[in-house]
C-alpha cells in the first residue's frame, strides 16, 4: 500500500525525517503483532512487547536454582529479604563467569524475576491464601491418584524423596537489644551464607535411606576437568575428594559438590541409580516415588532413568506441599529444630573452653565433616514412627503413628553474652529492618 507519511512529518528534516520514515514502515511489517497487542487491555498501552526472559543475563537454570532457593528458605521459616536475593543472585553470577558489568542484580531484574517465579514481597500473617477447606480438597484428590496409580500398577510401597537446605549457621534474626541504639550488631562465625543440601528418602514401611548431600565446592574452568571430576568424584577436584571420600563410609551418605550446593537433574539420576538400579525385584515389580515440582526431577533424562529402572514417578503438586507430602508434614521440622539443638551445642562447649582459657571470645563455625556429622546423626535419630506420621497425615496409609515431641533449642543468658561479647562480625541490621514474629 501507498503510505502517506510525508505530510506527518512535514517539519522534520534531515535525519529525524529518515528516522520516521524507518519507524513508520516498520509499524506496518509489524501491524499484526501491534493489533494483537492493541486488542488486549494488559497490552494496550504497552510501547514495547517481548517475550518473558528475552534478555536476562542469568540462564533459565540458575533462576530456576534461585527460586528453589527463596522456597527452600521460605519453607523453614526463615524471612528472605530483597538484599539476600540481591547476593545470591550476584554469587550465582560469579560462579557462572559473568562480572560485575554484566549482571549487577538490579531492581529492574528483581522485579522481573519475581513476575516470572511468582514472588512478591510479603509480611507475615497469619491470613493464607488457601483456606483449610481447599486444603482439604487437595488432599483428597492427591491421595485419590495415588490409589489409583497404587492398585493399577499393583505397587506395594510408597517412597518419599524430599530436598531441604541446611545451614552452616542458625542465627537467631532478633535479640534483646538496648533501647535506642540506631545499629543492632548479629555475630556469627563467618559461614552465614552456607548451606548443604540433604534429600531425605523413606517409604511407607518407615524405613529410611542414606542420605544425598550437596556441599559447595568450585568448579574448573576447564570442561574436560569438570566432565572427569563428575565422573569420578562426585564433582569435586582431586584434593577435596580426597578429604571427602572416607566422610561417605564413615556417615552412611553419597556426597556431591557443585558451586551452588543445590539440587540438579544429573545428581537426580544418581539418586535413582544408587537406591534402585540393583533391586532384585525391579524387572518383575514397580515402585512409586512422590517427588515434588522441582524442574530439575522431570526432565527427559530423568524420566527416562526412571522407566529403565521400573519407578512410577508421581509429581507432587505445589501449593499444598505442606501437607500431602510426607516430607515436609513431619519429617524436616524436628530434624532443623535439632539441627539448631547441634550448633548451640557447639557454642555453649567453645564459650566454656575460652572461658577456661581466658581468651577472648571468637566463634568458629562447624567444619564440612562436622555438619555431614550433624546431618547424618539428625537422619539416623529420627523415629520410625515420625516416618510413618507423615505418610499416615497425607491419608497415603491408614496408621497415623504418634509423633515424639521436639524441643526447641534455647540458649541461656550466659552464653548468649559471652557470644555477643566477642563474635566476629557479619551483618548489620538497622531498627527500622526489624521483623516481629509470634511464637506457635
Amino acid at each position: 500500500m501507498k503510505l502517506e507519511w510525508r505530510p506527518r512529518f512535514s517539519n522534520r528534516s534531515g535525519s529525524d525525517r529518515e528516522v520516521a520514515r524507518k519507524k513508520v514502515y516498520k509499524w506496518l511489517k509489524q501491524r499484526d503483532l501491534i493489533k494483537q497487542k492493541a486488542s488486549n487491555a494488559k497490552t494496550a498501552h504497552h510501547k514495547c512487547a517481548r517475550d518473558i526472559g528475552m534478555g536476562t543475563s542469568l540462564p533459565r537454570d540458575a533462576e530456576e536454582q534461585l527460586a528453589r532457593w527463596v522456597s527452600s528458605m521460605r519453607k523453614d521459616g526463615v524471612p528472605v529479604t530483597p538484599q539476600m536475593l540481591h547476593m545470591m543472585a550476584l554469587e550465582t553470577a560469579t560462579d557462572l563467569g559473568l562480572d560485575e558489568h554484566s549482571f549487577k542484580a538490579s531492581w529492574h531484574w528483581m522485579k522481573a524475576f519475581k513476575k516470572r517465579f511468582g514472588l512478591a514481597l510479603r509480611s507475615r500473617t497469619r491470613i493464607g491464601q488457601e483456606s483449610q477447606a481447599d486444603g482439604e480438597a487437595a488432599v483428597s484428590a492427591f491421595t485419590r491418584r495415588v490409589q489409583e496409580i497404587v492398585e493399577t500398577e499393583g505397587i506395594e510401597t510408597i517412597f518419599n524423596a524430599d530436598q531441604t537446605a541446611v545451614n552452616y549457621e542458625y542465627l537467631p534474626t532478633k535479640t534483646i537489644h538496648q533501647s535506642g541504639d540506631t545499629t543492632v550488631w548479629i555475630n556469627c562465625g563467618g559461614k552465614t551464607k552456607e548451606l548443604a543440601t540433604a534429600m531425605l528418602f523413606a517409604d511407607s514401611t518407615g524405613r529410611k535411606y542414606p542420605l544425598f548431600v550437596v556441599l559447595r565446592t568450585g568448579q574448573s574452568k576447564h570442561k574436560d576437568t569438570v566432565h572427569d571430576n563428575w565422573i569420578h568424584r562426585h564433582g569435586f577436584g582431586k584434593h577435596v575428594w580426597k578429604q571427602v571420600e572416607p566422610l561417605q563410609g564413615q556417615f552412611n551418605c553419597q556426597v556431591y559438590g557443585n558451586p551452588t550446593a543445590w539440587w540438579n537433574s544429573s545428581i537426580c539420576v544418581e539418586f535413582l541409580k544408587y537406591h534402585f538400579e540393583h533391586r532384585p525385584d525391579r524387572m518383575t515389580k514397580k515402585i512409586l516415588l512422590l517427588w515434588d515440582d522441582f524442574s530439575g526431577h522431570f526432565t527427559d533424562e530423568v524420566i527416562a532413568c526412571a522407566n529403565e529402572l521400573n519407578i512410577v514417578l508421581e509429581k507432587v503438586p505445589p501449593r499444598f506441599t505442606w501437607i500431602y507430602q510426607p516430607a515436609d508434614v513431619a519429617w524436616i521440622r524436628p530434624m532443623k529444630t535439632r539441627l539448631r539443638q547441634h550448633w548451640i551445642d557447639l557454642i555453649r562447649q567453645q564459650v566454656r573452653s575460652n572461658k577456661a582459657q581466658g581468651s577472648s571470645f571468637k566463634l568458629i563455625p562447624p567444619s564440612r565433616s562436622t555438619i555431614l556429622q550433624w546431618i547424618t546423626k539428625v537422619w539416623d535419630d529420627l523415629p520410625r514412627t515420625t516416618i510413618l506420621n507423615g505418610f499416615g497425615k497425607c491419608k497415603l496409609i491408614h496408621h497415623v503413628a504418634d509423633h515424639d515431641a521436639v524441643e526447641p533449642a534455647v540458649l541461656d543468658e550466659e552464653t548468649l553474652s559471652h557470644l555477643f561479647a566477642g563474635c566476629a562480625v557479619d551483618t548489620t541490621i538497622d531498627p527500622m529492618d526489624d521483623i516481629d514474629t509470634h511464637e506457635d
